[in-house]
């Protein structure tokens, strides 16, 4: 995948969600298609921390089983920055345990910023690896 692009809608449903999870971080997955997004799953941050996220293992089992049921590809992985650029914190960068673009929405400023990531590493458990920021359009 070279870059995710977003519908409008979609974007916007995104930041309204993370608008909406302040003074905490929210969260949430991405559906892609062909590099196209094509639905934003709201999920809970299980943390409840305004410095860091955690996705309900239920409801990731869930939206993974959606994403099956309807031939869809997990585009992403979500969540916001309420005070801090749209970069990948250390914290994130050691939590990453998937090879998928990572969005993170930034509240720093008006308008919300919207960045991607992939996030390399040499094993999953390890507490660092190389950041590549990835194209994100947003259409319409």
């Amino acid at each position: 995948m070279t870059g995710l692009r977003f519908p409008r809608e979609l974007a916007d449903e995104m930041v309204a969600h993370v608008l909406e999870g302040r003074p905490n971080e929210a969260c949430g997955l991405i559906a892609a298609q062909d590099g196209d997004v094509v639905h934003v799953y709201r999920m809970t941050n299980v943390s409840a921390s305004p410095v860091r996220y955690a996705l309900d293992p239920k409801d990731q089992l869930g939206v993974y089983r959606d994403l099956d049921d309807r031939g869809w590809e997990l585009g992403g992985v979500f969540h916001s920055h309420t005070r801090t650029e749209a970069y990948p914190s250390p914290t994130d960068v050691r939590e990453a345990r998937e090879d998928v673009p990572y969005v993170i929405v930034s509240l720093a400023a008006e308008p919300a910023t919207i960045r991607a990531f992939r996030i390399v590493k040499e094993s999953w458990s390890a507490d660092d690896g190389e950041i590549e920021e990835i194209p994100v359009e947003v259409l319409g």
